[in-house]
């Protein structure tokens, strides 16, 4: 019987047929149960591609709306599907593919995603079948590149130059990004660095907030340039600095206040063991003639510069002075008479005194004044070589130190006596011997008076006399 059955089958080539598809069947069955489908989905980045068919026609392409994310999913055996990511697929959109001739500003890019492995596995379905671009005009500007530091240098340290290499970069792209680029910088990291440093960095773009301006729009000439730092010692040294001139009479100079009172400096060690202070010019501050203080500002800069050195913080650069000028006051000592040292008198003369003080009038500031009493001023009279008699003579005053001055000269009149001189008549023979000499002289007055008036009588007569002579002259000639 079964010979019969295999024989039959053998025989008969549909049955073979039909038991090779029941086979395959079978054997998908059993295989989907085991892997069946699945489905992943993706977001990737899309590669633009010929970017300078664009460019060359003085237009560059500008991104709508993210549309350069493509998103699409994937199915096909677990199996497969599950070991696949981004990086397994091609995401293209090539710009010479654009129909330039599409109405509105917007134009389609479609975007091309293909399977880097598993392609007879998988399908991938699209969502995002087209990229949107919109063409802008193409614009170019050149920028230095500023240098720039973060962090803070090794204890003792301070930054010197630094400098860019290239500094200037050439940026191209949509005008309306470029047109947003206020700076480009370029930084290096000088944290706890205590020599020379340089580093290869990315110059950053910012727009005028200070924000960082990124897009894969934009070409630099330069992806990459080089930074150097120069490291420098510091000092702290102080701030000195004099005035030229004298204030107004009766004033003082007191002296400087001025702030920062040190700063900073940085060079090399060089020149640095060589500066001890920063020194301002004394003409910077003149006081000539002034009766209040003095306030000036001065930028220290250029004497910095002059020896080669410069200011860890620039900002110190400014250093406000005041000169102090303070009013003196004045005071009336009233000097008793014999304190008076007298030099020169003669042994035989004894002198006397108008009154029993000598007014002294010194000036000095207020905090000084307080200090200076009466038994502190020295007075000397030199009488040398003078004779018996009243005599109004200078005193020579001494003060106790440069602080006090006199406001003008002491005078005093005094009266030098000899002592062995004969005493000398009363005085009421002496008024009646000058009334008996002023009566004669009056009489000798009268008498050289009467002559006189009658020399001017006779005078009289001869010109009376002359006249009349004259005239019978004149009548005779006539005649």
């Amino acid at each position: 019987m079964f010979k019969k059955m295999m024989k039959h089958l053998v025989n008969n080539p549909g049955l073979k047929v039909l038991s090779l598809l029941l086979s395959i069947v079978l054997w998908m069955i059993v295989v989907k149960m085991a892997d069946p489908d699945d489905t992943k989905s993706f977001s990737v980045p899309v590669e633009i591609l010929n970017k300078d068919v664009i460019m060359e026609m003085g237009k560059v392409a500008d991104v709508v709306d993210d549309t350069d994310i493509a998103v699409f999913y994937i199915t096909g055996p677990r199996s497969y599907v599950e070991k696949m990511d981004s990086s397994d697929f091609s995401v293209t959109a090539d710009l010479s593919q654009v129909d330039l001739s599409q109405d509105g500003d917007t134009k389609l890019v479609p975007i091309e995603i293909t399977a880097k492995k598993n392609e007879k596995w998988i399908s991938i379905i699209k969502r995002t079948v087209n990229m949107r671009i919109a063409l802008e005009d193409l614009s170019e500007q050149k920028f230095v590149i500023s240098p720039e530091t973060t962090g803070t240098p090794a204890e003792g340290c301070a930054i010197g130059t630094v400098e860019v290499i290239p500094n200037l970069l050439k940026v191209s792209g949509p005008e309306s990004i470029v047109s947003r680029i206020n700076r480009v910088a370029a930084t290096i990291n000088v944290d706890g660095i205590s020599g020379d440093v340089s580093d290869s960095v990315i110059p950053v773009l910012y727009d005028e907030d200070g924000k960082v301006i990124s897009s894969d729009l934009l070409e630099l000439n330069q992806n990459t340039v080089t930074i150097r730092a120069n490291i420098l010692g510091t000092k702290s040294v102080p701030v000195r600095c004099q005035v030229s001139g004298t204030p107004a009479e009766g004033y003082e100079y007191r002296g400087l206040e001025y702030a920062p009172e040190t700063v900073l400096i940085k060079g090399e060690a060089l020149l640095l063991n060589g500066i001890d202070a920063i020194d301002i010019p004394e003409d910077v501050i003149n006081i000539e003639g002034k009766k209040e203080d003095v306030e000036v500002t001065v930028d220290i800069k250029p004497y910095l510069e002059e020896a080669g050195i410069s200011l860890v913080d620039e900002t110190s650069s400014q250093i406000a002075i005041k000169a102090l000028i303070e009013q003196k006051e004045t005071k009336t000592f009233h000097l008793p008479v014999e304190k008076i040292q007298v030099n020169g008198l003669n042994q035989d003369y004894e002198i006397a005194y108008t009154g029993n003080t000598v007014s002294v009038s010194v000036r000095a500031l207020k905090e000084y004044m307080e200090t200076l009493q009466t038994e502190n001023i020295q007075a000397v009279l030199d009488v040398s070589d003078l004779a018996p008699g009243t005599h109004t003579l200078e005193l020579e005053i001494t003060l106790p130190d440069e602080r006090f001055e006199l406001t003008g000269s002491v005078s005093l009149q005094v009266t030098i006596e000899d002592k062995n001189a004969e005493p000398e008549e009363p005085e009421v023979e002496q008024d009646e011997n000058e009334a008996e000499e002023a009566s004669t002289g009056a009489q000798q007055n009268n008498g050289s008076q009467d002559r006189n008036d009658q020399s001017d009588t006779n005078d009289q007569r001869n010109n009376s006399d002359q006249n009349d002579n004259q005239n019978n002259r004149e009548d005779e000639e006539v005649d």
